[in-house]
């Protein structure tokens, strides 16, 4: 690329001081009233009626003019000059610092140059000065949306029940409200707030495209066409892209790719310098891996806003995956790839035959209960830093939750490389992973999203690599606290969480109410309800056609099969989070009798609990310690049947299993933990040991290959491995090859002169006979 994009993101760090290159577009919103210059509002009616042209004329005459710094600021800005606004704002707020607008439209002025946290300081600087100022209040309300905080109702619900409050904010506060309801899926909610949004800037005679452009993506979300509003907001601003870039957004969250492509292009079509616009469209082309065009599109918006951190990171990871390895499995059929791989060079020979066995399993596994035919091939991506993936993901690095991803037939997912051993399980990533290809392809991702997420988490605990009903702890205190969301609005507890850990709590009760439909209804059941959505996007609608029930008939059934699974949980849930870990700290302190106690307690109330910290642990620990081997063995053994992974507990069990002649179950317990721990270096000979013992000599070749790309320190040891796999596979010139570079390595090795004797001696007996010379005279 020639360009060092570190460079200019690490640039974010200093401030608007340094954003003296490449001036931007216009990117500043409508005031709706908060700026009460009349010079201001004369140049902006211009802007907002479509008059792009004279409005810049007038914005240079307020730059250049003599007016207040305030006014010249908004000149700055509309002109695309962050850096000279941001001087013209601090010589304003010096001149008047007790008045809150200026620190508010400051405020706003850095939450279009990419810097939310300073424009948040900002805010809260506003409100010291006037907790009543309404748009300060919005503009917070706004900010903490973006990082879906509860406290952002608060400063929303102060304006919009306050008659008094400036039109413009009260607007501007609906128009928020309404973006925030259709994101959570809750269109009439939406659809009665545009009404008020529509009255209220009529009324007031304020601009109405924001109110237009939410009317369309509303209109589209309820399956119609947002045409109509379209055409209201360019016969008032012809220039007006958001009026395809709001709906293209809504489409892009409901994940409808091709809608959103084609919107974010309309909207481009009538304002080529939405950089906003180029870096959504860009965004939607790379997750269907039209990589180049994507590329394109990133630069252009680079040129135009070069400090958008998302693009900066986006072009950075495009540099990223360049150098990755692509690598095609399988057959479609029409012959080409099923699956196409894209990993790091270092990575592909350790984990690449693993992911193509697991993904290639999951393709026969979802085709079959899905009754759906892929259509493209699907593209797995698997990356060693996580700070790729969270662009990939989000545009942003630092963010820690995600593992994976799935957009549609393109798969992102960590390496286990990625993470520390032991944090998560990258074979249930991609298994959960591969479950929303089929969800959301098959359904033309009509699917909302607690039902594709509670799919593939029932699709991990069903019939995924490592199968039962995982749940942290802290999940079941919600549930026992009653804060398990009603079913028509479940979606907001993934689009816009009121408490930190509602993410995964929404994550398990979809788990769970797709596995409660399963077992009371039949998986039939399951598929008519996904596809129900094909047809609607109510939920109790959907519930209806494949149910017959109501969404609050639902929760009540849902409800009363939460209790009578988890009830006894619920009531004591104190004493078993108490037992739970009273179970550890005893195990820590080698009390193994009161260990003992605590973790048979525990496991009494919730017998799957396999989670981290799980009291199977402790149990089998204390039960070795006190001589009870074969319940220890038992105990470790149901641990792992339920679900349990953790990769040094696996280990011990394997081990035992062996050692205990159950050849088998130890060969089954030690691969699951090439779902946790690929990259362990002892694992893979261990494993192909046991394989070439249970007479699978293909298998433990693959095992000890694996291993090879490794680079064990023991080379002697790897090559014998590798020749003894050969030799019980008849391959002797391959098997004479290993052992000779085992001797290479170590010439006294005598398990490899052994083996070496027994090659020459096959070869020699399956050697064809020559015949014996002849002597003179001889017939």
């Amino acid at each position: 690329m020639g360009i060092d994009y570190a460079t200019r993101a690490g640039g974010l760090l200093l401030g608007l001081a340094l954003l003296l290159l490449a001036p931007l577009a216009a990117g500043r919103g409508i005031p709706y009233g908060e700026v009460t210059d009349p010079a201001v509002q004369r140049c902006d009616a211009l802007h907002w009626s479509g008059q792009r042209e004279t409005a810049r004329s007038c914005y240079h005459l307020l730059v250049a003019g003599s007016g207040p710094p305030s006014q010249r600021a908004e000149g700055a800005w509309a002109l695309g000059d962050l850096s000279a606004a941001n001087g013209l704002f601090r010589a304003a707020a010096a001149a008047r610092p007790h008045d809150a607008a200026v620190r508010a439209r400051w405020g706003e002025l850095y939450e279009d140059s990419h810097q939310g946290q300073q424009a948040s300081e900002l805010f809260k600087e506003a409100l010291q000065r006037d907790p009543h100022d309404a748009y300060a209040r919005v503009d917070a309300a706004a900010a903490l949306m973006e990082d879906f905080t509860a406290q952002a109702d608060g400063y929303l619900h102060a304006v919009l029940q306050n008659p008094h409050a400036p039109a413009g904010a009260r607007l501007r506060g609906q128009l928020l409200a309404a973006r925030a309801a259709l994101e959570d899926a809750q269109p009439a909610r939406a659809a009665r707030w545009l009404d008020q949004a529509g009255t209220l800037a009529a009324g007031a005679h304020l601009p109405r495209l924001d109110v237009y452009a939410l009317r369309a993506a509303l209109a589209q979300y309820q399956g119609g066409d947002g045409a109509h509003w379209i055409t209201l907001a360019l016969k008032q601003d012809p220039h007006f892209g958001d009026a395809y870039a709001v709906p293209a957004y809504f489409e892009g969250i409901r994940w409808r790719q091709a809608q959103a492509i084609a919107l974010y292009r309309k909207a481009l079509g009538v304002q080529p310098d939405l950089w906003s616009a180029q870096v959504q469209l860009a965004t939607w082309l790379l997750r269907g891996e039209h990589i180049d065009e994507a590329r394109k599109w990133l630069q252009a918006a680079y040129q135009g806003d070069p400090y958008d951190p998302v693009t900066v990171n986006t072009l950075r990871l495009l540099d990223s995956l360049h150098q990755f390895d692509t690598l095609d499995y399988g057959k479609d059929e029409s012959g080409g790839p099923a699956l196409i791989m894209h990993i790091s060079p270092q990575e592909a020979a350790v984990l690449g035959p693993y992911v193509q066995r697991l993904a290639e399993r999951a393709l026969q596994t979802y085709s079959r209960r899905y009754q759906f035919q892929l259509r493209s091939p699907v593209n797995i991506e698997i990356y060693p830093n996580h700070d790729d993936l969270a662009v990939r993901t989000a545009g942003l690095p630092g963010l820690g939750g995600e593992l994976g991803v799935s957009f549609g037939y393109v798969v992102a997912m960590d390496s286990p490389s990625a993470r520390a051993q032991g944090e998560f399980n990258w074979g249930s990533t991609l298994w959960h992973e591969m479950a929303h290809v089929f969800t959301l392809e098959s359904t033309q991702f009509h699917v909302p999203r607690w039902l594709t997420e509670g799919l593939s988490v029932f699709e991990e605990w069903r019939t995924g690599p490592i199968r039962g009903i995982e749940i942290p702890d802290y999940v079941y205190v919600a549930l026992a606290q009653g804060k398990a969301l009603p079913i028509a609005q479940l979606n907001g507890g993934f689009v816009r969480p009121q408490y930190p850990q509602q993410l995964l709590v929404s994550y398990m009760q979809a788990g769970l109410i797709c596995d409660f439909i399963d077992r009371s209804y039949g998986f039939g059941k399951l598929l008519a309800l996904l596809h129900a959505f094909e047809h609607t996007t109510d939920v109790s609608v959907a519930l209806q056609r494949s149910l017959g029930l109501s969404a609050e008939q639902f929760d009540a059934h849902f409800d009363a099969d939460l209790d009578a699974h988890y009830g006894n949980l619920f009531t004591h849930i104190g004493a078993w989070q108490a037992e739970r870990a009273a179970a550890l700290v005893a195990a820590q302190r080698s009390d193994w009798s009161a260990s003992e106690q605590a973790a048979t307690q525990a496991l009494a109330l919730l017998p799957q609990d396999v989670d981290e910290g799980s009291p199977y642990l402790p149990l089998a620990s204390a039960y070795a310690a006190g001589g009870q081997s074969q319940r220890a063995l038992s105990t470790l053994l149901e641990y792992w049947r339920r679900g349990g992974h953790d990769v040094h507990a696996l280990q011990a069990l394997a081990q035992r299993l062996h050692a205990a002649g159950r050849l088998q179950d130890a060969i089954a317990v030690l691969q699951s933990d090439d779902y946790e721990a690929p990259f362990d270096v002892t694992l893979h000979g261990q494993l192909g040991d046991w394989l070439l013992e249970a007479h699978r000599p293909q298998d433990a070749l693959e095992e000890y290959r694996i291993d090879a790309a490794l680079h064990p320190a023991d080379q002697a040891t790897l090559h014998l491995r590798l020749a003894r796999a050969q030799y019980a596979l008849q391959a002797l010139p391959a098997a004479r090859h290993e052992v000779l570079s085992a001797l290479e390595a170590a010439p006294d090795f005598r398990p490899a002169q052994q083996l070496l004797l027994r090659i020459v001696r096959a070869s020699a007996s399956t050697a064809p006979s020559s015949p014996s010379p002849r002597t003179e005279g001889s017939p």
